[in-house]
């Protein structure tokens, strides 16, 4: 056939879906490439002794301590502040403050001293002591009559002979006194050092010279100059004053104020130099 009609009767195949076009086969495809290895995660040999050396530390103290861990917690109970305290110390911040020595009180070895003033209202005794003129505050006992100014009450350790005084209480500062105490007080150490003239007289008016070539020790008195000096030394001369009343008669001072006022001005401060009242006291029998 030919012609017009042959081509008509040409059968063409339809085009086939691609669903079509698989077909569908047992054989698997060819590796393509290197296969892919899983990745096992490795452990580090010094982790693994540490775990082992750990738990094997463990089991040794689970066995073996039991014993000594309850002997530690007794211990621990036994005193437990003061072995945090103290760190590795043992018994801690207490015991050493057990052991330390403790301080000598200010009064120690001191037997008289003279009332400054005397406070009914609290029971308490501001006085200045007769060996080292150190003021200090002490608590009455009950059922005393008020004490005056320049009273001598005994404050030692013979407590047959302390009719005043109950205990000590603490230190005084001048400036924390009343006007009255503070009024009262050259008056309290004049009184001391005129009951007391021979020792002064003998341990610093017959004896005192030159603290240098400028200076003499008797200017270290308030209001005595070099001429004033000068004159006692020469009124002195090489017998000395037999009494502090002719001291002051002769010299024309009142020689028990003059050393009342240094004593009080080397009490408040505590930086002069010299300082008579460390030379001069206590007061020799």
């Amino acid at each position: 056939m030919s012609g017009i009609n042959r081509d008509r009767k040409t059968k063409v195949p339809a085009r086939k879906s691609k669903s079509e076009s698989v077909q569908s086969t047992d054989i698997s495809r060819p590796a393509e490439g290197r296969a892919t290895v899983p990745v096992t995660p490795k452990v580090k040999p010094v982790q693994v002794k540490k775990e082992t050396s750990q738990n094997d530390n463990r089991s040794n103290n689970k066995q073996s301590g039991r014993n000594t861990s309850q002997g530690a917690r007794t211990q621990s109970r036994s005193n437990p502040r003061g072995n945090t305290r103290g760190g590795n110390r043992t018994g801690g911040r207490n015991q050493d403050s057990r052991n330390s020595p403790q301080r000598p009180s200010p009064i120690e070895g001191e037997n008289w001293a003279r009332v400054i003033e005397h406070d009914t209202v609290e029971g308490i005794i501001t006085a200045i002591t007769e060996g080292k003129l150190f003021m200090c505050r002490l608590s009455v006992k009950k059922g005393i009559t008020p004490l005056n100014p320049t009273d001598r009450i005994y404050i030692g350790l013979d407590q047959a002979k302390k009719v005043h005084v109950d205990s000590y209480v603490g230190g005084a500062k001048l400036d924390l006194m009343s006007n009255y105490a503070r009024q009262d007080m050259p008056l309290v150490i004049q009184l001391f050092i005129e009951e007391n003239s021979d020792h002064f007289v003998k341990s610093f008016f017959n004896v005192a010279g030159n603290l240098s070539l400028k200076q003499h020790a008797f200017e270290l008195l308030p209001s005595i100059g070099n001429k004033k000096a000068v004159q006692m030394v020469q009124e002195r001369g090489s017998s000395g004053f037999k009494s502090m009343e002719a001291l002051n008669q002769s010299c024309n001072i009142d020689a028990a104020e003059l050393l009342a006022k240094r004593f009080i001005s080397e009490i408040e401060d505590q930086n002069i130099e010299p300082r008579l009242v460390n030379l001069l006291l206590p007061v020799k029998a």
